[in-house]
C-alpha cells in the first residue's frame, strides 16, 4: 500500500520544495545506507508495504517511551534524535540524515521508543508498521543483513556518545569535537571551513550535555583565540589544525 500526503508547506525565509519520490526503483535519492542497496525484487516487496509522507519541520514521528509501531525510513530531509532525563533535561543524541531508518531497534526488540525523534526541516518518510517489518526481514535475508549493519552504525554513534559525554572531556574539547565532526565532508579554502549551522545555542549545548551558557562563552573563547566564529548561521573554523591542536584532538577521535 503506497499512501501520499502532502502536508502544507511550512512557512521560512527560504521556502524548500520537496518533490516526493514515492516509487522506490525509480527513486532519482538512491543512497547507500540500508534499503536503497536492495535487489529490485525486495525493493518491490518493501514498496508494497511502505507509506510515503511529508511532514513539516517541528513534527515529532514518535516520542521516547512510546509503544513502538513501525520504523520510519528518512528520505530526504534531517531529523533530530533525542532523549530526555526525569528532571527535564534534554540531550540531543543525534542528527539523522537521509537513508537511516528510525526506529529500528525499539521495534525489533518489540519495545518502546528509545528516543524522540523530531523534524527539523521538510521532509520524505517512508512508514512501514512493525508486523510487516519483521515479516519483511524475515522472508529477505538480505534486508535483515542490512538493519543489522543499520544497528550496528546506530551503537559506534551511541559509543561515541557516551564516550563524549561520560569522559573528562572538557566544553571545550566535546565542542570542538563536535564542529570537527560537522566539518568532515567540507572543503576548506584558504585554509578555512566555512559551513552553514542550523542550531541555535541551546541546541549545541543539548548536543554536548551542557548548559546554553557554557556554550555562549566557550564560542566567545574560541573566537578570540582566532579558532571558530559563529556568526548567525555562518560557522567558520579558521584552522581546522590549530583547533585540534588546541584541544588535544586526533583526527581518530572525531
Amino acid at each position: 500500500m503506497v499512501e501520499i500526503m502532502l502536508t502544507p508547506k511550512v512557512k521560512t525565509n527560504k521556502p524548500r520544495e520537496l518533490q516526493i519520490q514515492h516509487r522506490c526503483l525509480e527513486c532519482e535519492l538512491h543512497s547507500l545506507n540500508f534499503f536503497c542497496e536492495l535487489s529490485e525484487k525486495d525493493l518491490l516487496a518493501f514498496s508494497a508495504l511502505k507509506i510515503t509522507r511529508a511532514y513539516p519541520k517541528g513534527t515529532r514521528l514518535f516520542v521516547e517511551g512510546q509503544p513502538s509501531a513501525g520504523v520510519y525510513v528518512l528520505c530526504q530531509g534531517r531529523v533530530k534524535l533525542s532523549t530526555c532525563s526525569p528532571d527535564g533535561k534534554i540531550i540531543i543524541l543525534e542528527i539523522v540524515e537521509a537513508g537511516d531508518v528510525l526506529g529500528l531497534s525499539a521495534v525489533i526488540s518489540d519495545v518502546e521508543y528509545e528516543t524522540t525523534a523530531e523534524v527539523l526541516e521538510l521532509c520524505q518518510v517512508n512508514f512501514v508498521p512493525k508486523a510487516d517489518f519483521v515479516t519483511f526481514l524475515q522472508q529477505n535475508p538480505l534486508a535483515c543483513l542490512s538493519a543489522v549493519r543499520q544497528m550496528g552504525r546506530s551503537y559506534r554513534v551511541a559509543h561515541k556518545m557516551i564516550c563524549s559525554l561520560g569522559l573528562s572531556d572538557s566544553v571545550a574539547v566535546k565542542l570542538a569535537k563536535l564542529f570537527l565532526g560537522w566539518s568532515e565532508h567540507s572543503a576548506a579554502h584558504d585554509g578555512a571551513v566555512r559551513m552553514k549551522n542550523t542550531f541555535t545555542h541551546e541546541e549545541i549545548a543539548e548536543m554536548i550535555g551542557t548548559t546554553r551558557e557554557t556554550v555562549t562563552r566557550a564560542l566567545r573563547d574560541m573566537r578570540e583565540r582566532g579558532l571558530v566564529t559563529l556568526k548567525g548561521s555562518d560557522l567558520v573554523i579558521h584552522d581546522a589544525e590549530a583547533l585540534r591542536s588546541s584541544t588535544g584532538i586526533s583526527v581518530s577521535q572525531l
